[in-house]
Formats: structure tokens, C-alpha cells, sequence
């Protein structure tokens, strides 16, 4: 092997146009050490170990951070660039170590690696952007996103203007200062979204208003940021072919939107139902990715700009679009885009705030600070003028100041370009994770969006006339749930007498997409992956309401969102319609043979928020309908429809009754009720305890008259502890096809549930739920629980609910 030479590279500066300009010379062929390292050489000289080397360090160090600052709630994108501030910051310290691992000949190969992976990372947010936002976008939204960008970035002009003639500030620092309040005054659509992401805020209303707004705001700033630049250097050089180019960005514009789209779209309609992508089609739209990033550099623009409109080219949401999310957005997000980070923490320079600079510094600062205040004032005050609650238009006002990793690239870019000084391009970086990291944080501890459900007038089945409407939000997650909830529906008795209003929302989790969804199943072509379930769902309980001319009435609604926010969605529905009680599918199916066939982590978590903060009653079925025979509330076609109702005590039991009483009325159900008492009391017998045993003897005592002379009965029984409970439960199989209970019941007869199973596998169905929903049982299970009689405000205050 010959002898490599002692000098790898060297550095110096050149004459450039308008300053010294730093050159570095190398040997062409220091790219693969090819295990030099054996023979003494320095193995960093080279540069694809010198890059393995440095993304490693890199994601080990943004993976850390974010570990550390996990408590305080920050995003991973934060993270990745405060780690690597700090990691720069102590690596100055070691000029060696700074010169090994981070020479500056290895900077151009990282630089590349990484602007490539922001273009990749950009792409997946433009996938993820539903363009049929713009078409929906109100006017009132429409003013608050135009007024969000210009009305900071006037208010900041407006104070830069007379600076000259009031203080003594160099050129360079006073060029800058209107960039950087334009940089201030920009809210980009996917920090917006990533942060409600993270906050599960997406669905709410808040989340809705945030996203349309930061949208408009995002066209508005890209809009004025393209005309300025251009007009500023046409003015400049007196040369006015940059106008020209503009004319060019626009025609590229328009063949994607009106040639590069269509031929997505066609390529997204032949993917058949239930399918996957496949690879051919997966490497055309990636080609198209590379074309549109490498035409956007020859027009001037950052390649991520070609990126970004190629993602909105895809169909968001499955199969198109969350296939595309899931193979390139692991590696552009996780493994290159701290790259990119690590590229910005490289100009932030903590030490140019300081010294002479402490002047310029100091009027930057200010020009920051004005601009944030003024954005956040005018989001706020707006918000309040078009009836946004005060709280909302707080948090809505915040959540519009938050920057992301696309303002830190324009940042980046910027001062690549010498267009603002250091001090400014770090003042800018600084500002925005305190603004940034500070909203992540008071969202998270104070803004909960659950209170708005928190109403002051009972909606429970036990609270409503007979001849009123039972409302019933019934959600469905996948085609299987729809047998057991019409099945339960037809036996919930409609008739002229009793009718039923149903509220059907078909559930389906966030994929590919950046924005939630929550429409009427008129509107599904907006979801385009969803319109065959949405079919099928909305022909079955349309046939239900068909069969129940006059008692039933249906309304089909469609949601996309996360699991984690999901009941967002349905406490929005039960709320409007003023739902009496939310049908919920239970996480687990079984099979043919009664064991578990499949279980769905995310519709428990839907479930478990339900109950923990329901507006209005739930109830949780648990169907064994895929087992045969006449133990199924799905396959039981005979006359008569027994159920069996649990009555130990409590407002869920009550509740539980009420329902049952009504079903009692089905002239095909036949009611058991077991009213199970302890043998003996040895509880201490308080003033609530004894309220709650007058209510339990006066609904017993409503039920007997309501259902009298029908095919009702009343079991009186008693037991000592949990395992005659127990014993009791397996005797009552016999013949039932449903058993209701409540969830929780009545503090004096808690011996004859404790201790009824050891280790609780589903807590959210209460004891006797948890216990009937074994593979002891073959009938299937409703778990009722009631809106609780008080709540807990933010305050502590107990707030008792009107009847």
C-alpha cells in the first residue's frame, strides 16, 4: 500500500465579491479508508467514515437529550437542536476535538447528507397536508392568518424605520433587522401541526382553528418572502430578470398541480381495496421527488421547496400516502434531519452577543420581542372578536408563535447567505426554543381541552321521559362491530312510543395525514381510504331504520383521528346531539373456538378516555357474537332474546336498569334481574351510604312498575362474600344471551366484589365485568357506567349536576 500523504487538506482564505472567502483543498481520493487505520492513519480523514461517524454522534446526542428533557414535555425536532447547541458549545472547548471530529473538510459531505434528508423530511409533511383545508378555510380564518404575518411584520417596520436617527448601529445590523422580523412574524403549517400532534390537540376545536390559520399564514409568508427577495434583487443589481423567474416558479407550480397530480391520483385510484402500494409505484413517486427538488435549484428555490409541493401531489391518508410516510419518513426524520440540526447548531455562536456587539444585540432582541408579542396579541384579540372563548384564544394565540424545523432551515438558510449577522441568526434560534419549548409546556399542564365536555345538566338514560328520544352515539372501529351494535339496537326497543335517535361515527385511526377529520359520511370522498367501510356501515343502519319506519332516526358521521385523541371526536358528537348514552365496541374478538382471535391496544385507549371523562353514559359491549350457537347476540334468531341484568347497588347499576327496563319493553326480550344483597351489613352506615340505598330500593321499586305484566323477573339473592358471588354468576349463565351490569357500584357491598380477581385484566369494565368477560363466559356483556352526579373542576370545586 503506498504512503499517504501527511497533509490531508488544508484551509485558507481567497479574494470573494465582497469579502475573503474560506477555500479548503483535498486529495480527491481520501473517501474510503479501506482499513488504513491499521498502518497509522488518521481513519477521520476520511469522508464516508468521517460521516458515519458524525450521524452517529449526532443521534446519539439528540436521542439523549431527548431523554433528558422528556419531563418538560419538549418535541423531538427541539431536542435534537438544543442537544446539539450544547454539544457544539462544549466541543469549542476542545479545538483538537473540534478539528477531528467536525473538520471543516467533512462539513460540505454533512451539509449535503443533510439538506437531503430535510427534502425527504419536508416531502413527508406536504403527504401529510390535506389540501382540501384551503377549500374549506373560512373568512374570519382567512383574516386571522393574514393579519397573524402582516401585522407583526408592519408593527416591526414600523419601529425599525426611525432607528437611524435615534441610535448609532452599523449597516450590516440594520439590513438584517427586516428579515428578521419577517422571520419572526412566519408560522409554518407543519410546526403548527406537530406540536398539536404531540399535545393530542389535533381534533380539538382548538386544533382545527390552529391548522387552517397556520396554513394561510404559512401561503402568506412564503408569498411575500418570494416577491420581496426577488423585487429586493432586482432593485439591487437593476436587473430585472429575477422577475422572470418567478414567472417560471409559478409554471412549475401549475404542472404540478394540473400534470404531476392527476398522474398520482391515477396511480393512487389502481391500487385495489385492502391492498399496499407497490414498488414500482413507491420508485416513480421517489424519482419524482429527486426531479422536483433538482428543478427547484435550478429556479432558485431550496430543493425541499420541490420536495414539499411533491408530497402534496400524494393522496394523503391509506393506502397511497401512509405508505409513502412509513418507508421514507424513519430515515429522513430520524436518522438525517439532526443532521440538519447539527448544520444549524454550527452559526450559533453564544459569544457574538456579547462584547461589541452588545448594542445590535440588544436592538435584534427587542425587534424579536415585539414581533412575538404584537403576533401574539393580534391572534388573541382576533380569536376573541370571532367568539373563540377567552381560554382558547389564549392557547390558540400561543400555539400560532411556535417555530419548527422549517423556520430553522430559513434561518439557516439566511445566514448561509450572509443576509443577517450571527448575533442575529442565533438571537433568532434562542427565541425560538424558549417561545417554543415554553408553549409546548403550559399546553401541556394547563390546557385541557376535556373541560369544554364537562356540562352542567344530567343526559343519562335514567333521567329522560319515556316518550322521549333515546340518543345513542354508537361507534364503529372495522365492519365486525356492526352486527353486535344493530343487534343491540334492535333490542333496545324503537317504537313511536320510545324512539331512538342514532348517532353512528366510524372510527378510524390517523395514518399519513397531518390534519384529523370529523365530517358527515355525506363528505367521505375526503377520506378516500374510508369510503368503503363508511358504505358499508351506512347501508346496514340505514336497512335498521328502514325496518323502524317512524322510531328510529340515523345520523353517520366519519372521524380520522390518533387513538390518543380520538375521544375528542365522540365527546364533540355526544355534546352537539345530546347524546343519553356512547356504545363502545370492546378491544377484544374472539374466535370460532372462544378464544381471543385479535386485540386492539388503540381501541382500549379510546375506551379508557371515554369512561374517565365521559359528557354522558357509555356503555362497553363485549361481543362473542363469532361463537355459534344461541349464546350470541349476534346469531340468536329465535323469538325470544334473554338478557340478565346484575343489580348490586350503585348509580351504574341504576343506570344499567334503566337501559334493561326499556329493553324489557321489546315484546322478543325476556329480563332477568338479580338483585344480589349482602348477608350481612358491617359497614359503617353514613348519611351517603344510606342515600345511596334509598336510591337503589326506589329504582327496584320503578322498575317493578314500569315493566309489570311483561316477561319480567325479579331474583332476590345473597351473598356472603366474592367467591358466592362468583358461584352465583356461573349459575346464571345458563339461557342468557346478554348480561348487563354496571361498572362500579355501591361502597356497602364492596366485600362481594373484592377479591374477585386478583389481577384484573381489563380494570375499565369494572369487577364483575372484568370477571364475565373471561373465557369462563360464552354470553356476551354490556358494562354500563353513568355521567358521574359531580365532577372536579380545575379550581378543586365540587360542581353538582342539575337534574
Amino acid at each position: 500500500m503506498s504512503r499517504l500523504p501527511a497533509i490531508v487538506s488544508s484551509e485558507g482564505y481567497v479574494p470573494g465579491v465582497n469579502e475573503p472567502e474560506q477555500m479548503i483543498c483535498q486529495y480527491l481520493h481520501m473517501t474510503n479508508s479501506m482499513g488504513c487505520s491499521w498502518f497509522g492513519c488518521d481513519i477521520s480523514a476520511f469522508s464516508l467514515p468521517l460521516l458515519m461517524l458524525q450521524l452517529s454522534i449526532i443521534f446519539i446526542v439528540s436521542q439523549t437529550t431527548f431523554f433528558l428533557l422528556k419531563p418538560l414535555r419538549q418535541s423531538i425536532l427541539s431536542c435534537q437542536l438544543i442537544g446539539c447547541i450544547v454539544f457544539m458549545s462544549f466541543l469549542r472547548l476542545d479545538t483538537h476535538l473540534l478539528n477531528q471530529l467536525f473538520p471543516e473538510s467533512g462539513k460540505l459531505v454533512l451539509d449535503t447528507v443533510a439538506n437531503f434528508g430535510f427534502m425527504l423530511h419536508v416531502f413527508v409533511v406536504g403527504v401529510q397536508i390535506d389540501t382540501n383545508i384551503l377549500k374549506s378555510v373560512q373568512r374570519h380564518v382567512v383574516l386571522i392568518g393574514f393579519m397573524s404575518f402582516f401585522l407583526p411584520y408592519a408593527v416591526c417596520i414600523l419601529c425599525i424605520v426611525p432607528l437611524p436617527n435615534l441610535i448609532q448601529l452599523d449597516e450590516f445590523s440594520f439590513h438584517t433587522l427586516p428579515f428578521v422580523a419577517a422571520l419572526t412574524s412566519m408560522t409554518t403549517f407543519a410546526a403548527v401541526t406537530t406540536t398539536l400532534s404531540d399535545l393530542n390537540l389535533l381534533n380539538s376545536d382548538l386544533g382545527r382553528l390552529s391548522c387552517s390559520t397556520a396554513l394561510v399564514t404559512d401561503s402568506c409568508s412564503y408569498i411575500t418572502t418570494l416577491a420581496l427577495t426577488t423585487i429586493g434583487i432586482a432593485l439591487e443589481r437593476s436587473d430585472w430578470k429575477p422577475v422572470r423567474n418567478v414567472l417560471y416558479i409559478v409554471c412549475f407550480l401549475f404542472t404540478i398541480c394540473f400534470v404531476l397530480r392527476p398522474f398520482v391520483m391515477w396511480m393512487a385510484k389502481r391500487i385495489p381495496e385492502g391492498q399496499q402500494m407497490k414498488e414500482s409505484q413507491f420508485v416513480v413517486v421517489l424519482l419524482a421527488v429527486l426531479l422536483c427538488g433538482f428543478l427547484s435549484e435550478c429556479l432558485g428555490q431550496h430543493a425541499a421547496f420541490g420536495g414539499f409541493t411533491m408530497g402534496m401531489c400524494v393522496p394523503d391518508g391509506p393506502p397511497f400516502g401512509s405508505a409513502m410516510v412509513h418507508r421514507v419518513d424513519w430515515i429522513g426524520t430520524s436518522i438525517l434531519v439532526p443532521a440538519k440540526f447539527a448544520i444549524c447548531a454550527f452559526k450559533v455562536n453564544l459569544r457574538s452577543l456579547g462584547g461589541d456587539n452588545v448594542l445590535a444585540s440588544a436592538i435584534t432582541e427587542a425587534v424579536i420581542t415585539i414581533g412575538y408579542l404584537v403576533k401574539f396579541m393580534s391572534n388573541f384579540l382576533l380569536a376573541m372578536y370571532f367568539n373563540v372563548s377567552s381560554q382558547d384564544a389564549f392557547h390558540f394565540a400561543m400555539i400560532m408563535c411556535t417555530k419548527g424545523i422549517i423556520d430553522v432551515a430559513a434561518f439557516s438558510l439566511i445566514r448561509s447567505n450572509e443576509v443577517v449577522t450571527e448575533q442575529a441568526y442565533s438571537l433568532l434560534i434562542l427565541n425560538m426554543l424558549l417561545v417554543t419549548g415554553s408553549t409546548r409546556f403550559l399546553l401541556r399542564h394547563f390546557y385541557d381541552p376535556s373541560a369544554r365536555y364537562q356540562s352542567y345538566k344530567r343526559t343519562s338514560i335514567l333521567d329522560i321521559e319515556p316518550e322521549d328520544f333515546l340518543r345513542m352515539v354508537v361507534c364503529i372501529h372495522n365492519e365486525d362491530n356492526l352486527p353486535s351494535m344493530i343487534n343491540l339496537l334492535q333490542a333496545s326497543n324503537p317504537s313511536r312510543h320510545q324512539p331512538l335517535e342514532v348517532i353512528t361515527m366510524n372510527l378510524l385511526q390517523l395514518e399519513g395525514r397531518a390534519s384529523a377529520i370529523l365530517v358527515p359520511s355525506s363528505e367521505v370522498k375526503k377520506i378516500p381510504s374510508a369510503q368503503t367501510q363508511v358504505f358499508h356501515a351506512g347501508n346496514a343502519f340505514n336497512h335498521f331504520m328502514q325496518r323502524n319506519h317512524n322510531s328510529v332516526v340515523v345520523e353517520h358521521f366519519v372521524a380520522m383521528a390518533p387513538y390518543r385523541s380520538m375521544h375528542e371526536d365522540i365527546f364533540t358528537i355526544a355534546i352537539n346531539k345530546c347524546a343519553n348514552i356512547i356504545i363502545v365496541p370492546f378491544h377484544k374478538q374472539w374466535g370460532i373456538d372462544g378464544t381471543i382471535d385479535a386485540t386492539f391496544p388503540g381501541i382500549r385507549s379510546v375506551n379508557l378516555k371515554i369512561m374517565e371523562k365521559t359528557p354522558c353514559s357509555i356503555g362497553v359491549l363485549v361481543d362473542r357474537g363469532q361463537i355459534g350457537g344461541p349464546k350470541s347476540v349476534l346469531t340468536r334468531r329465535t323469538e325470544v332474546f334473554n338478557i340478565t341484568q346484575l343489580f348490586i347497588g350503585g348509580e351504574d347499576d341504576r343506570e344499567a336498569l334503566a337501559y334493561s327496563c326499556r329493553m324489557a319493553q321489546h315484546p322478543c326480550v325476556s329480563l332477568l334481574v338479580v338483585v344480589l344483597q349482602p348477608a350481612y351489613n358491617d359497614v359503617e352506615q353514613t348519611p351517603e351510604i344510606n342515600y345511596e340505598k334509598r336510591l337503589d330500593s326506589e329504582m327496584i321499586d320503578r322498575f317493578r312498575m314500569e315493566c309489570k305484566g311483561r316477561d319480567i323477573f325479579v331474583q332476590q339473592e345473597v351473598a356472603e362474600d366474592a367467591v358466592q358471588t362468583v358461584h352465583l354468576l356461573r349459575a346464571m349463565e345458563e339461557g342468557c344471551d346478554l348480561f348487563v351490569v354496571g361498572r362500579k357500584h355501591s361502597v356497602s357491598v364492596s366485600r362481594l366484589t373484592c377479591g374477585l380477581l386478583e389481577r384484573p385484566q381489563c380494570p375499565e369494565l369494572g369487577r364483575i365485568g372484568d370477571f364475565l368477560a373471561t373465557a369462563e363466559f360464552k354470553f356476551s356483556v354490556l358494562v354500563v357506567q353513568t355521567q358521574p352526579l359531580e365532577r372536579v373542576d380545575n379550581a378543586g370545586e365540587h360542581i353538582a349536576f342539575i337534574k
